[in-house]
């Protein structure tokens, strides 16, 4: 009897024509960013970008190889994403110039990196090859408490190259490995990952923002607890400031920029709502979908959905072929089929 073996799945752009490759290599890593051409015109004439990810239960391995670009992460994805992951990325070849929490930073070959997806990132990247390594938050904060600090960290010592060392060790020793394994191997990888961020983390003064951010994060993932229990129905302000220990002025004050708590809230909920419907197999009605998240009605959800996201609840069932193709390269569940990397991302937990 064959043993089942850790999960994995590639994209390449060679697969579509010239003047679609870009096209279908954003759709695929808008999971977590946004990118741009460096040099738009030569876009259209063909665009190389190679991604080979590796799924270990609580983290995502993903090997990419990508013509120059520029990736941005707007303070609007991360109010309208559900990401709350960090990314280890070692850069065997390559690297990239550009801003982290409004910090400057500069990647060159060799070196680790550590990006949280709940700050703000815009970069410009040379063409390059990198080791991705996705850790939910609270996995990362298991062995890095707090996380202060880690946004926009660069490890170009000899930690780093431990760290990088054992990627590249993973991303080749994981094809054909048995997936009863990787318990063991996250265990490892992640305390191998404390031990080389502890040391600069720990001498990092805490500030304002970071901690923001972080309270951020963490009220994201309470309103998203009651949103999947009971649609939300009990996420007041009160409430969300219980859960979090916040006082009401401090949870006024951090959800500002977010248009406010219920603002906030009902975002996050129409984020639930888009899942359901991008979802292969979900077949709910739009109607159903309001009662599940909370919605007084068909029409109220479809008014603010469309609000929100600029297109109605119908057109995410209707996706153009050129979604489907990248989708389908991908693996990505268009029907019964096993989902793809970024599936793997959206839904990972820590």
């Amino acid at each position: 009897m064959s043993l089942e073996t850790v999960p994995s799945t590639s994209f390449l752009t060679e697969a579509f024509q010239a003047n679609d490759q870009f096209d279908a290599w954003r759709e695929v890593i808008s999971v977590v960013f946004n990118v741009a051409p460096l040099e738009p015109e030569a876009a259209g004439h063909g665009f190389f970008a190679l991604a080979r990810a590796f799924h270990l239960g609580d983290l995502v391995l993903v090997n990419t190889r990508f013509d120059a670009q520029r990736f941005l992460r707007t303070p609007r994805d991360i109010r309208t994403d559900w990401l709350d992951h960090y990314l280890v990325q070692f850069y065997r070849e390559g690297g990239y110039v550009g801003l982290a929490g409004g910090e400057q930073l500069e990647i060159a070959p060799g070196s680790v990196s550590v990006l949280d997806l709940a700050q703000p990132v815009d970069t410009r990247a040379s063409a390059a090859e990198c080791l991705s390594l996705v850790v939910p938050r609270d996995l990362m904060e298991s062995v890095v408490p707090h996380g202060e600090g880690l946004h926009g960290r660069i490890l170009d010592n000899a930690a780093g190259g431990l760290l990088g060392d054992h990627l590249a060790s993973l991303e080749r020793r994981l094809p054909g490995l048995e997936a009863s394994q990787t318990p063991d191997i996250v265990r490892a990888t992640c305390h191998l990952v404390g031990a080389c961020l502890r040391p600069t983390a720990d001498g990092i003064a805490r500030s304002r923002e970071q901690i923001d951010a972080l309270l951020v994060a963490r009220i994201r993932r309470e309103v998203d607890q009651g949103i999947r229990a009971d649609g939300g129905t009990g996420l007041t302000p009160e409430a969300i400031g219980r859960s979090v220990g916040l006082s009401r002025s401090r949870l006024y004050a951090l959800m500002k920029p977010h248009g406010g708590v219920r603002r906030f809230v009902q975002g996050r909920r129409l984020l639930h709502v888009h899942a359901a419907l991008a979802t292969p197999g979900e077949h709910s009605s739009v109607m159903a979908l309001a009662d599940r998240f909370g919605f007084s009605s068909h029409a109220h959800l479809s008014r603010a959905f469309r609000q929100h996201f600029g297109y109605s609840p119908s057109d995410v069932r209707e996706h153009p072929v050129a979604v489907l193709q990248a989708r389908a390269a991908l693996g990505v569940a268009t029907g019964d089929d096993a989902p793809g990397f970024d599936d793997w991302i959206r839904t990972l937990r820590g």
